[in-house]
């Protein structure tokens, strides 16, 4: 019998989680373990197998993108344009929406707007300027954030100002009050307000839901409170939630993001039955088990483990270098050795640069614009904020809503109306005081129904009514039934009408560029289409599916033209991560290769083959300002198991501000830092066909690898010492141009030689940081590559002869101290040989320090400890010194071999007293006790004690000098010896004393004879 088809591919845990006939799933998927498949199988499996209705299905999600994928997986997986009637999007869509259809039950006018950051950024400080307040606007949107993320609405705040009676609190009241008091007379709703306002929509009426029959959310640890709140509120009539989430990648904590929540979801729904997905099919076994050991310093979080699905792979890198400008020359360097010893296996794209904060981009930035890598910034920039655009989509909204002051206000001007910004200000600073909208009071001033306070010139006045006219051109367009404008051709009649690209020619020397992107938004606009009266019947993928008609229920109906343009402008507005592609500059179709820069917030849910993440110092990771170490402690996490098969990690001694910085808390070498080598991996053949099984790619032969590496200055990471201990000065160059006067009294370290500037040569063009100076000519050394030069070898240039003299200097400096630490280390040894002849203590004479088996040293370096959870790891790194040798599984030992044991080996007799010529075997040791000798003794035997005494002092002797010379082995005994008379000797000699008691009536001790008499005890660990 045939698998199904959507059951295919899935391991045992995802089978589990998609099949599985309970309410109520927490599914826990750590990085990497195919979340996204599991959850798009799932939806596939209660469509197919338990006759659920697409429209009655809500997925929801984090960002467009996993909107998109989620539609396209399930449109290969049931197809028929299943996946089209289904209620997917985002959080902030899926509640417009319900808005949009039912938002009037709650006093929600049809066709509300959308205030995005800008907007409420502006409103925010006109208010704080107009009620003269000190409170910081910025402060003040964050806080207004924060406290809709907490189900707070403004009423509810002023008693609570009362009573703390707090002047700060009294401000931020002051602004939330007027906010949201304009976003209502404006018919606005910004972000935090679509969740709100739909959580008291569906809280006094949940008829409006009553049809759903699933929920599932995907990333559900990045839920705040009112998500949590509108989780309940959805599935109220049939209880059946699905929630993908790991509590290990909840790093949204600033923007009100609740990891608690998957503990409130277990005690909201008692039988919440909880998988963890735990294999892992993205990252190398030996980064899972550095990210494993990191995580898993936070003794809070559930208990989870990674289990890896590809090889061992190389061992992370935690790099220690000078500076932050150090620190970005290397990642230059490590970029460029990988893309050489790789064979172009690795191109550009494979490289992503993953950071704290984008403050920390600029030295980096620099790096590789002088080094010639082309990169891009995530995060930055997006397609609809570029100005030309913005432009555009502000005469938008203010034809679908003329109430919008901020849109009028931006566009009134442009193109050149005769009105200068402080004419704009004034007359919307008027509007507000007058409690008017910008569009009414230029419209009463041109139609003559009111006089203003702001002087208008003639000309002002003619602009006024020419944008008037544009306007409401605009909007009879829009309500024209027989034939409603599309959004696609509305912007085509404000471009033209205004004369966009003439303005354009006249603004901006880059005016190519800045037409081709409002050609590409004529292009976006033409792809959105309206909705159809039935859910689900159009084929675009990326418009939303209308909500279906419940029974008792009246949905809002507006006009086509003005439903089609609003519902465009709202996902524009939402759509926060969409960006255009970077597309090849020579327009042959090619999408370019650029490495990425991002932060660690903008990387989630993405991976690269090779991940750098620098600044991993204290006040960068963890942040000065964080509050939750926890936060970033699970934030670098997310950072590592970016990485599929080379991570590293790198820390410089001073920051850019040259302070002194601390190695992150993180990285505890007790802990993590087993798990890390600090130098990057030589990049062998072994290590390369590695990476290609990771990364599921061709691996280059050896042949090609050993012919790029002979291409390559430096095929290994040794341009900089491994502790960092290199000053950022010392990779400067003598012959840089521009700062002669301190080259002139610098020394060149020699411990650098000509790879300083990763792999470059150096160049009259080089300025003191080791920048190119563009000195607006060309010279003749910058053109030797179209020199002709004859086949032998006799030329060179004055600075590469620079530069070979000084490293001959440096090799036969470093020769003459070799030879001195050969001579030095002959005459210690001689030296120890002579003091081994005469011992120098009483101690010296018991042999050799002994070893035992429990003192042997730690390993060290790339070794790493098994666990019982991660002992199938076996992870290691290139074999380029000592400390990171290729690790071996040791052989098993066979079952009857396990309890075998070595014999006693073959040792010297030890010196066990001495022997007399009658064959008479002495006392062993004299006991050092204070107790006189006995009294009682004749002077017969007097005698005998003493010769016998003077025959052992000189065998003693004679075996002590062979010990010194033969050193005894592990667990001989010497006796003791001394060259002077000692106590116990004098005593010996004393002719009478009292009896005491506890001593036997012999001066020599306890006897030695017999298998068990007294010996020195010695220390032997077993």
């Amino acid at each position: 019998m045939d698998q199904d088809p959507i059951l295919n591919g899935l391991n045992e845990r995802q089978l589990v989680a998609v099949t599985s006939p309970a309410n109520v799933l927490q599914i826990l998927a750590p990085p990497g373990s195919g979340k996204t498949k599991t959850l798009t199988s799932r939806v596939a499996y209660l469509i197919k197998h338990h006759s659920y209705k697409p429209w009655n299905i809500l997925c929801l999600t984090f960002t467009i993108k996993s909107s998109r994928e989620m539609k396209e997986r399930l449109s290969k997986l049931i197809g028929n344009g299943i996946e089209a009637k289904l209620v997917l999007g985002t959080f902030h869509s899926v509640c417009r929406r319900y808005l949009d259809k039912y938002g009037h039950l709650i006093g929600i006018p049809k066709g509300f707007g959308i205030a995005d950051s800008g907007d409420s950024s502006s409103i925010i400080k006109r208010i704080v300027k107009r009620l003269g307040l000190n409170i910081d606007p910025k402060v003040a949107q964050s806080r207004i954030s924060s406290t809709k993320s907490k189900g707070l609405s403004y009423p509810e705040l002023p008693k609570e100002a009362a009573k703390k009676k707090d002047i700060d609190r009294q401000e931020f009241v002051q602004v939330f009050e007027a906010y949201a008091d304009y976003l209502d007379g404006a018919n606005l709703l910004d972000f935090d307000d679509l969740l709100l306002k739909c959580s008291d929509l569906l809280r006094q009426h949940p008829e409006c839901v009553s049809n759903v029959e699933a929920v599932l959310i995907d990333e559900f640890q990045d839920t705040n409170l009112v998500q949590f709140d509108l989780m309940r509120l959805f599935a109220a009539e049939q209880k059946r939630i699905t929630t993908v989430g790991d509590p290990d990648q909840s790093i949204y904590g600033w923007r009100s993001a609740e990891v608690k929540n998957l503990y409130r979801m277990k005690t909201q729904y008692p039988d919440t039955l909880v998988i963890d997905l735990q294999a892992n099919y993205r990252s190398s076994g030996a980064i899972l088990l550095a990210a494993q050991e990191l995580i898993e310093q936070d003794h809070s979080r559930p208990s989870k483990s990674l289990l890896p699905t590809h090889c061992p792979g190389t061992i992370p890198v935690l790099r220690r270098l000078p500076s932050s400008d150090v620190e970005a020359l290397w990642i230059v360097s490590e970029i460029k050795r990988a893309i050489g010893m790789t064979e172009s296996m690795l191109t550009h794209q494979d490289f992503a640069i993953l950071l704290r904060s984008a403050a920390l981009s600029r030295q980096i930035e620099s790096a590789m614009g002088k080094a010639g890598i082309p990169y891009r910034m995530v995060g930055g920039q997006k397609f609809f904020d570029r100005v030309e655009v913005k432009i555009v989509l502000d005469y938008m909204r203010a034809i679908s809503q003329p109430s919008n002051n901020d849109a009028v206000a931006r566009v009134l001007n442009v193109p050149a109306r005769s009105l200068g910004s402080t004419t704009v200000a004034a007359l919307l600073s008027e509007a507000e005081s007058k409690k008017l909208t910008l569009w009414t009071l230029i419209r009463d001033i041109v139609q003559g129904n009111i006089r203003s306070s702001t002087k208008i010139t003639k000309p002002a006045e003619r602009g006024l009514d020419a944008f008037i006219g544009i306007v409401l051109t605009g909007r009879q367009k829009l309500r024209n039934l027989s034939d409603p404008i599309t959004p696609q051709n509305l912007v085509q009649y404000i471009i033209k009408t205004i004369g966009f690209q003439e303005h354009l020619k006249k603004s901006y020397e880059d005016h190519d560029a800045r037409w081709a992107n409002v050609e590409e938004l004529v292009s976006q606009a033409g792809d959105f289409q309206a909705p159809q009266d039935s859910p689900g019947n159009g084929a675009d993928t990326d418009k939303d599916a209308d909500l279906p008609v419940i029974e008792g229920i009246a949905q809002s109906k507006g006009d086509v033209g003005e439903e089609v343009l609003s519902m465009f402008l709202a996902n524009v507005a939402l759509a926060t991560e969409l960006q255009k592609d970077d597309e090849d500059p020579e327009g042959q179709g090619q999408s370019r290769s650029l490495v990425t820069v991002s932060t660690i917030h903008a990387a989630k849910g993405l991976e690269w083959p090779v991940v750098f993440v620098p600044a991993a110092y204290e006040g960068s990771i963890p942040h000065s300002r964080a509050e939750d170490t926890d936060e970033e402690r699970r934030l670098l996490y997310v950072a590592m198991t970016r990485a599929q098969a080379l991570l590293y990690v790198s820390c410089p001694v001073k920051n850019s501000r040259r302070e002194d910085t601390v190695l992150s808390q993180f990285l505890d070498p007790k802990t993590v830092g087993h798990y890390l080598v600090n130098a990057g991996p030589r990049l062998d053949f072994e290590v390369v066909s590695d990476m290609a099984r990771i990364l599921r790619r061709p691996c280059p032969s050896w042949g090609k690898i050993m012919e790029e590496c002979a291409r390559l200055q430096n095929n290994e990471d040794n341009i900089w010492p491994l502790d960092g201990s290199t000053h950022a000065d010392a990779v400067k160059s003598k012959w840089e141009v521009g700062d002669s006067a301190s080259a002139s009294n610098r020394q060149i370290n020699p411990q650098l030689d000509s790879r300083v500037l990763v792999g470059q040569e150096y160049s009259n063009t080089t300025n003191a940081r080791g920048s190119a100076i563009t000195v607006g000519y060309t010279t003749t050394m910058d053109a030797t590559q179209n020199f002709t030069l004859n086949s032998f070898t006799g030329f060179t240039s004055a600075t590469k002869q620079f530069h070979r003299i000084e490293k001959e200097r440096h090799m036969a400096v470093v020769q003459e101290s070799r030879m001195a630490a050969k001579d030095e280390v002959k005459a210690t040894s001689r030296k120890r040989k002579a003091q081994d002849q005469t011992p120098s203590s009483l101690t010296s004479l018991w042999g050799p320090k002994m070893r035992c088996i429990d003192e042997e040293k730690p390993p060290t370096g790339s070794a790493i400890k098994r666990t019982a959870s991660t002992e199938c790891l076996k992870p290691r790194s290139g074999p380029y010194d000592a400390g990171n040798l290729l690790r071996r599984p040791l052989a098993p030992v066979p079952e009857n071999l396990r309890r075998h044991g070595l014999g006693p080996c073959a040792r010297p007799p030890l010196f066990q007293g001495s022997v007399s010529e009658e064959g008479e075997t002495s006392e062993q040791y004299v006991f050092l006790s204070s107790s006189p000798p006995d009294a009682t003794r004749t002077d017969e035997k007097e005698s005998k004690a003493a010769e016998a005494e003077q025959s052992k002092s000189v065998k003693v002797t004679a075996t002590a000098q062979t010990y010194g010379q033969d050193r005894l082995r592990v667990g001989d005994v010497r006796p003791a010896h001394t060259t002077h008379t000692t106590t116990m000797a004098q005593i010996q000699g004393a002719t009478a004393c009292k009896k005491t008691l506890g001593v036997r009536r012999a001066m020599t001790g306890w006897n030695a004879k017999g298998a068990n008499g007294f010996s020195v005890p010695t220390k032997v660990k077993r």
